[in-house]
């Protein structure tokens, strides 16, 4: 079988590694494999782009990583079937973009998804058996540097970093998180990374706690970025459980950062209450803010959930992934 892979553009580090690591394994399938990005600019201009210059007619099947209009309506226009990678859950865009994903997404013959969670949002679309369970491979483990581990005990204060899209979806459980600080009786400060239009209304929340001196809100940062701010912080958290796969955790716990997330959507599926993360019922801000005061005081917990964390990431192999990857494409009729 000819494969032709279309990578992410807003992968992290700048290289998709899905399509890297399904090239350096597709010979021992007995298959063939390339990787062709897709042009920017206007949907309409790249998909003539791509119609023009024969997309896909060499191949037998386009695995697209991420949704992708143009990829994925060039390769229908070329009669090839279609295998789309998704991880967003789509819940934090508005309605009617969202109804645009699920027509685009539906066009594919095959949907693959990091989560049950999220596989059970795309059969609620209407893909039914056509999604495909494709684990979630992360293979750059940071936090086996001892020196992480003393660059975040000479922290005097208690940094948490959440980073989230600040939007009325993603407010009610920022705000929660707010409303946990707010709890603290120690040094604990907040970098809430994002943009979005809930930004005023979340400022607002917090000058109406008196905690912005407890609070920093900062703008999206590239990957390598909010990596370097992993490193440094005491814990990531999640206080929404929105995403179709927590990747933010998985990067955190890859880095020596402890978490602590909201009981929601894929969150249970990759981490375990006093195992490798923290965990808090959605919307309790008394147990956020108990589980912040834990991690806080209990000697040697960091520790333990870091090195839980760890072997959570080691975990999710780039072996596992490719060999579902070509499962589920051979599995194709």
């Amino acid at each position: 079988m000819k494969l032709l892979l279309v990578p992410d553009p807003t992968s992290p580090n700048g290289e998709d590694a899905f399509c890297r690591e399904i090239s350096k394994r597709v010979a021992d399938r007995g298959h063939h494999a390339r990787i062709q990005a897709v042009p920017n600019g206007p949907l309409e201009a790249a998909v003539a782009e791509l119609n023009s210059s024969g997309f896909a007619n060499d191949c037998d099947f386009v695995v697209v990583n991420s949704l992708q209009p143009a990829a994925l309506l060039a390769a229908g226009n070329a009669g090839r079937r279609v295998a789309v990678r998704l991880i967003d859950s789509y819940l934090t865009i508005p309605p009617a973009a969202r109804d645009e994903v699920r027509k685009l997404a539906l066009k594919a013959d095959l949907i693959l998804v990091p989560s049950r969670y999220l596989g059970d949002i795309m059969k609620s679309w209407g893909a039914n058996g056509s999604v495909r369970q494709v684990p979630f491979a992360y293979d750059r483990i940071m936090a086996q540097q001892i020196a992480l581990v003393t660059m975040r005990a000479s922290k005097q204060a208690f940094q948490v970093v959440a980073a989230h899209k600040l939007n009325e979806t993603t407010r009610p459980g920022l705000e929660n998180l707010l409303s946990a600080v707010a709890r603290l009786r120690f040094d604990c400060h907040i970098a809430i990374v994002g943009d979005g239009p809930a930004l005023p209304a979340l400022k607002a929340r917090a000058a109406q706690l008196m905690i912005n001196d407890k609070v920093s809100f900062m703008s999206p940062m590239p990957h390598a970025k909010l990596m370097e701010f992993f490193r440094g912080a005491k814990a990531y958290i999640d206080p929404c459980g929105l995403e179709g796969f927590p990747t933010l955790s998985l990067y955190a716990l890859s880095e020596g950062c402890p978490v602590i997330a909201a009981r929601a959507g894929a969150v249970q599926e990759v981490l375990i209450d006093g195992a490798n993360a923290l965990l808090f019922n959605p919307g309790d801000a008394a147990a956020l803010s108990e589980a912040l005061v834990t991690l806080w005081s209990v000697r040697g917990l960091s520790l333990r959930l870091i090195a839980d964390g760890i072997r959570t990431v080691e975990a999710h192999s780039w072996d596992a992934t490719v060999a579902s990857v070509f499962d589920a494409v051979e599995s194709v009729k």
